[in-house]
C-alpha cells in the first residue's frame, strides 16, 4: 500500500498519477483498500480531480482528472454510507467543480457519472437528485451551457457556491491571465 501512495508525490509524472489512480480505483472496486486507508486516498483525489500542470504553451491532466473520477466511482460503490460521510463534502464539491468547468467534455462527463453513482448509492449528496435533474451527461456536454446555464443552477446552493467560485477566480483566471499575458508580449 505504501509503495501505491508513492506514485502521487508532486514530483511524479502524469503518467504515474495515472496510473496509481487506475490501480487504486481497481483495488477498491475489489474490496483490497481498507475503510482506515479512505482518509489518505481521498486526500490524494482532492488533487487528481483538479490535476493541471502546464507544458509549454500548452496543459496536460485530463487523462489523470478522469481516472480520479474513477476512483470515485469506485469508492462510491465499495463504501457504506457511513464510512463515505465524512467525504461527502470535500468529494461533491470537487465532482461539481469538474463536471461543471473542466474544459474536457469527456471529464465533465465522468465527473457527472461519478456523481450520480454518488447520490445514488451513497444518499447522501447535498441537493443531489435536484442536482442531477439539471447537471446530467448530455446537458453538460456543451461547455457554454455547463459555464453560463447550469453553474448557475447549481450556484444557487451554498454547499457549491463558494467552492465554485473559489475554483473559477483562483484556478480558472490564472489561466487566463497566463494566456493574456502571452498574447501581450
Amino acid at each position: 500500500m505504501e509503495q501505491l501512495h508513492e506514485l502521487f508525490k508532486e514530483t511524479e509524472t502524469d503518467s504515474t498519477w495515472h496510473g496509481g489512480c487506475l490501480a487504486l480505483a481497481e483495488m477498491c472496486r475489489r474490496g483490497l483498500l481498507l475503510p482506515e486507508r479512505l482518509d489518505q486516498y481521498v486526500k490524494v483525489m482532492e488533487i487528481a480531480l483538479l490535476y493541471d500542470l502546464n507544458r509549454g504553451n500548452h496543459t496536460v491532466g485530463a487523462h489523470v482528472r478522469d481516472a480520479a473520477c474513477y476512483v470515485v466511482w469506485s469508492f462510491a460503490r465499495a463504501y457504506s454510507p457511513n464510512i463515505m460521510k465524512p467525504h461527502v463534502a470535500t468529494l461533491s464539491t470537487k465532482l461539481i467543480i469538474v463536471s461543471l468547468f473542466d474544459r474536457e467534455i469527456n471529464c465533465r462527463r465522468a465527473a457527472s457519472a461519478t456523481f450520480q453513482e454518488c447520490v445514488g448509492r451513497q444518499g447522501n449528496f447535498p441537493h443531489g437528485i435536484e442536482i442531477l435533474t439539471e447537471a446530467d451527461y448530455f446537458t453538460l456536454s456543451h461547455r457554454t451551457n455547463a459555464y453560463l446555464n447550469v453553474s448557475c443552477f447549481v450556484g444557487q446552493y451554498p454547499e457549491y457556491l463558494s467552492s465554485m467560485l473559489h475554483h473559477l477566480a483562483f484556478e480558472k483566471l490564472q489561466h487566463c491571465d497566463i494566456g493574456i499575458r502571452k498574447l501581450a508580449s
